[in-house]
């Protein structure tokens, strides 16, 4: 198995003993993914990769026998006592990988319950988050990469119909509302063969200033003079493995107010500064966690006086089974992400801050090379305003 040679070669580069992966009835969905165990597994088991050499399996006596065959070493144990007897033999020297988050935070790579982690300590293990080790595993391929492209050209596709539909029934006279301009990104998404993991979000007025609004299917707020207009756009092409584009863009029905163009102006400059931070890092040798960026981009917010408004996370890593990854996020707000901005990782950059009249967000997609970040997506510089008739 190709990923065991990866594994290994990332605990060596850093330092440590080796990783347990340690699953019970699938509370673990990173050991499922990587064992390959099939069968009737119904007991605790653990497979311990080393920095060097052959990965060993433990499993319950009971069920040795239904595995298909594996690149592994395997021992079983039957009683509890044989079971820490077999942990304590397999368990290296040294710090161990586990799907563990000091203090729960980064929760989403939290799958090994706190008495496992107790009974390993017992046993002399020195437990760290096995959140960076993971990284080398969402790393894009090429491949990867001009799916994860042509998705951006169909997103801004959708975007720029969406616009000229809003356009056109203002010069007409009329004001589109929610529902109608979510179906005409819709059918454009559909039409370039991209898909999606839910509608994308369209938020007029106040209802821009709701994160996570949920656009009804039929009607929902008809555009008014002055209104802000909010579009997260987010799709992928069908393929399994195809990457998320995402992007969120801000207009004007008609010219915009002082407040909205100030708003907008702090958002933009926080979301260039998050891109900023992450290329000075990588110019001075250094590769920067999600929780560094997440502070400078909140600082910025915050200095303008609106620190109170930005109510989530500066970004997450772009996934391909859902628009959020399993990779690093631009947190030190909701969570403590303190996993490293690797090469290879995508991520969106998106502060935003929400007022109850309204709401502004600019969110950009980053794809982290060698050399930096590199942006994927055209990044909104200025309103579009709307002309009306």
């Amino acid at each position: 198995m190709d990923w065991i040679e990866t594994a290994q070669a990332e605990l060596r580069a850093q330092g440590l003993a080796g990783w347990l992966l340690y699953d019970f009835r699938g509370s673990n969905p990173v050991a499922k993914r990587f064992m390959g165990l099939g069968g009737l597994i119904t007991r605790r088991v653990f497979l311990l990769v080393p920095a060097r050499g052959t990965p060993t399996l433990l499993v319950h006596a009971i069920e040795r026998r239904s595995l298909p065959d594996l690149p592994f070493e395997v021992v079983s144990y039957s009683s509890r006592s044989s079971l820490e007897a077999e942990l304590a033999q397999l368990l290296p020297e040294g710090p161990v990988a586990l799907e563990y988050s000091p203090r729960n935070d980064i929760p989403y790579l939290s799958f090994v319950d706190a008495g496992t982690v107790e009974l390993l300590r017992d046993l002399g293990v020195e437990p760290v988050s096995s959140g960076d080790l993971l990284q080398v595993f969402s790393a894009w391929t090429n491949e990867q990469i001009a799916a994860h492209e042509r998705a951006v050209a169909g997103v801004y596709r959708a975007k720029d119909e969406a616009i000229s539909f809003i356009s056109r029934r203002a010069s007409d006279g009329a004001s589109a509302n929610e529902s109608e301009v979510q179906r005409v990104i819709t059918r454009v998404l559909q039409e370039a063969g991209l898909t999606f993991d839910h509608q994308a979000i369209v938020g007029f007025g106040p209802n821009s200033g709701d994160p996570h609004f949920v656009t009804p299917s039929q009607g929902g707020r008809r555009l008014q003079p002055g209104d802000p207009i909010l579009l997260d756009i987010f799709a992928k092409e069908a393929d399994g493995d195809a990457p998320y584009a995402d992007i969120t863009w801000m207009g004007s029905y008609g010219p915009p107010s002082a407040k909205f163009l100030e708003l907008f102006e702090i958002v933009r400059d926080a979301r260039d500064i998050g891109v900023r931070t992450m290329r000075e890092a990588y110019e001075a040798g250094r590769r920067p966690s999600g929780s560094d960026v997440d502070r400078k981009v909140r600082g910025h917010i915050a200095g303008k006086g609106y620190g109170e408004y930005f109510i989530h996370r500066t970004g997450h890593s772009l996934g391909t089974r859902s628009t959020h990854g399993d990779a690093v996020h631009l947190d030190d707000f909701e969570t403590r992400d303190t996993r490293k901005l690797l090469p290879g990782i995508a991520v969106t950059v998106e502060p935003g801050v929400y007022l109850p009249e309204f709401g502004v967000r600019s969110e950009i997609d980053v794809l982290l090379e060698e050399a930096g970040p590199r942006i994927t997506t055209d990044p909104q510089r200025e309103l579009t305003v709307i002309e009306l008739s």
